[in-house]
This record gives C-alpha cells, sequence and structure tokens, in this order.
C-alpha cells in the first residue's frame, strides 16, 4: 500500500465574496479527500454543498462500518469497489440535492460540482460532476487527471479564461447525471492536486508545475501561493484546494 506522506487541504471565500459556497473534505481513515463548490447564492448554494457534503460523508461512514453494505445505485466489476464507492456517494448527494430542489423554480435551486478521490492500495479514484479539475504532479511534470465540466478546455492563460467558471454539469438540477470516472496508478513521490475553478480558471498547467517545483514537499506554501497567482489575475471567485502527496 502507498501511503499518503503529508496534503494541505484549504476553502476560502476568496478576495471579493462575503459567503463561501465552497467546501472540503478529508477522512484519513478512508484515504478519502473530496472538493465541493456550490452555486445560487447566499442560503441556496452553500446548503446545497453542506447537503451534499453530509451525504457523502455519511455513506463512507456507513460503509466503513458495515462489511454487508451494499451499492444502492451502481455497481461495475471494471472499478474498484472503492471507485464504485465513490459513484455511489456521488448519486446519493446529487439524489438527495434533486429532492430538496424539487419544490423550487429552476431559478431558486443551488447545484454542487464535486470531485472526490480515494486511494487503495497504489490506485487512485476520482470521480468528478462539475467544474472542479484534478491534476497529477510526477517527476516534475504536471498532467490533468480530470478535466472542468465548463465550455473552455484548460490550457495557457490566455485561452479564454473568462468562461472556465461556468459549469456545464452539477448535482442537484436535472435527473440525468453522467459523472467521470478515473482510476490512476500512483508512484512514490506523486502529488494528487485538487482545484475548485476560483483557482484553475486563471492558471495553465505550467503555473502548477512552477509552484509545485519551487515549495516540493510544502502543501501548504503551494496552496497559498496558487490562491494568490488566481487572485492577481482577477479571481473574485470562492476557492478551494487540497494537495496530497505519496
Amino acid at each position: 500500500m502507498i501511503d499518503i506522506q503529508s496534503y494541505f487541504a484549504k476553502t476560502h471565500q476568496g478576495p471579493y465574496l462575503n459567503l463561501n459556497e465552497d467546501d472540503i473534505l478529508v477522512d484519513l481513515n478512508n484515504r478519502l479527500f473530496a472538493l465541493f463548490d456550490g452555486f445560487g447564492g447566499s442560503s441556496i448554494g452553500d446548503q446545497a454543498v453542506d447537503l451534499c457534503k453530509k451525504k457523502v460523508e455519511g455513506f463512507f461512514s456507513k460503509v466503513s462500518a458495515d462489511p454487508d453494505a451494499t451499492m444502492p445505485y451502481f455497481y461495475s466489476p471494471k472499478y474498484l469497489l472503492e471507485t464504485n464507492a465513490l459513484i455511489n456517494s456521488t448519486f446519493l448527494a446529487h439524489e438527495a440535492l434533486l429532492k430538496e430542489n424539487s419544490s423550487r423554480e429552476m431559478n431558486e435551486r443551488g447545484g454542487v460540482s464535486q470531485i472526490l478521490a480515494m486511494i487503495s492500495e497504489n490506485i487512485l479514484s476520482l470521480v468528478s460532476v462539475g467544474n472542479c479539475a484534478a491534476f497529477l504532479y510526477r517527476n516534475g511534470r504536471v498532467s490533468l487527471i480530470s478535466s472542468p465540466d465548463c465550455i473552455s478546455p484548460i490550457g495557457s492563460i490566455e485561452q479564454n479564461i473568462t468562461y472556465r467558471t461556468f459549469p456545464l454539469s452539477a448535482l442537484g438540477l436535472y435527473e440525468d447525471l453522467d459523472p467521470k470516472v478515473w482510476e490512476v496508478n500512483l508512484q512514490q513521490g506523486d502529488k494528487v492536486v485538487l482545484l475548485s475553478d476560483g483557482i484553475f480558471s486563471r492558471l495553465g498547467v505550467d503555473d502548477l508545475r512552477v509552484i509545485l517545483d519551487k515549495h516540493g514537499t510544502d502543501e501548504h506554501e503551494s496552496v497559498k501561493s496558487l490562491i494568490n497567482l488566481s487572485n492577481d489575475r482577477g479571481n473574485l471567485d470562492n476557492q478551494s484546494a487540497i494537495i496530497l502527496s505519496v
């Protein structure tokens, strides 16, 4: 089993907003890391995130305590059990938020982008919906694992940054949901980076590489630098980041 050497996770309202509709979840017992980005405004987006976070957290509390627990929404033998669990927790959160939104007009509904990551043995499982992104740093190179569901792909800072904060899918809005699912072999020395659009929408992959190279094993300083650089380039959104090293 590959060990988690260190990590740092932070969520913040950002330089402009008074409300933080982002949140993070770290469950070291289950080796689970999650990032949530809500939208809908005060008492809507933040409450939607809180509901989804509680559903994900509660699902893994139940699964870890009950060896006979089943996968109520989805199961595929091509995925690890842990990956199937992430998918099921995603659908559980989605169903709960759909129910919460059912009596509301569309313009009054809260939606949530989320990305869930879990490490089992040497495999990283990722399940993502909406406008969050995951990156892998290995041997001085950064690669995009899970791209955000947005109009413009991630690239250099010059490429259509205006549209990288508009999610094309989310939990709780429409019944149909198609999460992105990834399983990645990890190696000792790798870093996994999870970001909300309040950070990645103002950065390119090279920016991530330079910052991770500079700060090495100091994830706290890496997150601080990512947030500061994004804000220097005009970010006004909430910001969340998780960096973990193995």
